[in-house]
């Protein structure tokens, strides 16, 4: 029987999941993994907050600094869940790395931004450093790419890596509610808050995640600025319900893959045919694909956020450390990550949906066309649908690939026509 002492710092809903989940799944966990968790230490803000556990059942620390050694004993595993991208979360990890002591968390933001210098330090003292949970919830991505297809050569990675935007997205289509209405919602549900929001809908949460995708998949260094980021606050109910019409959904993407020797990474909404799974990811659902010469498509889909489904995570991480000797966090040696180029996505070539809302007047349809042909713009579709209740009309086109640079430059020149009547909406198509 192997025995693990563990503190844990940060009792939010994940927090909270994890040590209901080793109390009440204690027996049925030592007598599957001849494994005994011991919770020798809790710190949070909030001792007094209602919890789905007794906090008086553990010993409770003020300080989560001091976890690292409770009355002489120092810990094998800090879970560090506090959340914070530095501050307290990044000296709390660097100090128990620094310290021989295993780190599991779920904090993206901070491994994001300062992965590779605690990837580093977690190698230097032979400890690990996990974070199944911070990408993806309880869908074992991160163990997938590390242990399952490492020696495949990835060709891209892609997905929905939020689900408090995939939330949003769903719920305008269902529900036939404004961007606006359907944010007050989530807060309201938990699913996001005023603080979290910001990363949430302008992509930046999904895209702390694919930074670490991009590191295990193609062996880059740990490096957020190599993302480009655009989130889901343009995204209309009008656009959502036409390109549904023209058989898509809108969906917030994460990719990255490798092109002309350097990283395209990027999070911006795109359409996804109907007939594609992704499209078809409801809720707070993430999904994600993996594409490499071994594989034409390795699919995952399933909870991405919650206090259970992360709490998997966690215990699966604190498995890992149980059954280890050697400890490689993120499968490569960090001296062996490359320092990759960012690709310019302007040059990326792509389909693009188009909404162009118009006076309603004769010779506008002719004018645009003019404007896109003038540009070698080729259009594979083209709608005009009338709206009674305005005098003016919404212009629905798709176009041919083209590359983004080519199409902004003409859009541009439309927007500045006496007859657009506001923003043209730009997504690219999938």
């Amino acid at each position: 029987m192997k025995n693990l002492n563990i503190c844990i710092a940060g009792l939010g809903n994940v927090g909270s999941a994890v040590v209901g989940l080793i109390d009440k799944n204690s027996q049925y966990i030592k007598n599957k993994s001849n494994l005994t968790i011991n919770i020798i230490g809790l710190s949070a803000k909030n001792r007094d907050k209602e919890r789905n556990f007794n906090v008086r059942d553990y010993k409770w620390i003020e300080n989560p600094i001091d976890l690292l050694n409770i009355n002489d004993l120092k810990p094998d595993i800090l879970i560090e869940l506090i959340g914070y991208e530095k501050g307290v979360s990044y000296e709390l990890v660097k100090t128990a790395l620094s310290q021989k002591i295993h780190v599991v968390t779920g904090n993206k933001a901070m491994l994001a931004m300062y992965g590779q210098e605690l990837f580093r330090i977690a190698e230097q003292n032979q400890v690990s450093l996990l974070f199944e949970a911070a990408v993806a919830g309880g869908i074992p991505i991160i163990k997938t790419l590390k242990n399952n297809i490492f020696l495949n050569k990835v060709k891209k990675i892609s997905g929905i890596l939020n689900g408090t935007t995939n939330y949003i997205l769903t719920t305008m289509e269902t529900q036939n509610k404004s961007f606006e209405d359907v944010l007050h919602d989530a807060k309201k549900r938990g699913f996001t808050s005023d603080n979290e929001s910001k990363l949430d809908i302008g992509g930046y949460d999904a895209a702390h995640k694919l930074t670490l995708l991009s590191t295990i998949a193609f062996g880059v260094n740990v490096d957020f600025n190599l993302n480009k980021v655009e989130g889901i606050e343009k995204i209309t109910i009008e656009d959502i319900n036409f390109v549904k019409h023209l058989g898509f959904r809108i969906k917030l993407i994460s990719e990255s893959f490798l092109i002309n020797d350097m990283i395209c990474s990027s999070t911006k909404p795109k359409l996804i045919p109907l007939d594609k799974p992704m499209a078809n990811v409801d809720g707070a659902l993430n999904a994600i694909n993996v594409e490499t010469d071994q594989l034409e498509n390795l699919y995952l889909e399933g909870e991405g956020a919650g206090g259970l489904a992360t709490a998997s995570s966690i215990l699966s991480d604190i498995f890992e450390i149980s059954n280890n000797s050697k400890f490689t966090s993120i499968g490569y040696n960090i001296n062996d990550l490359k320092k990759y180029q960012k690709f310019d996505s302007s040059n990326l070539e792509s389909k693009f949906y188009l909404r162009i809302r118009v006076k309603d007047q004769p010779g506008v349809l002719s004018k645009i066309t003019t404007y896109l042909n003038d540009s070698n713009i080729s259009v594979e579709k083209i709608l005009q649908t009338p709206d009674k209740k305005e005098n003016n009309i919404p212009i629905l086109i798709i176009t041919h690939k083209i590359k983004t640079s080519e199409l902004l430059n003409s859009v541009n020149k439309i927007s500045d026509l006496e007859f657009v009547n506001e923003n043209i909406s730009i997504i690219p198509i999938e």
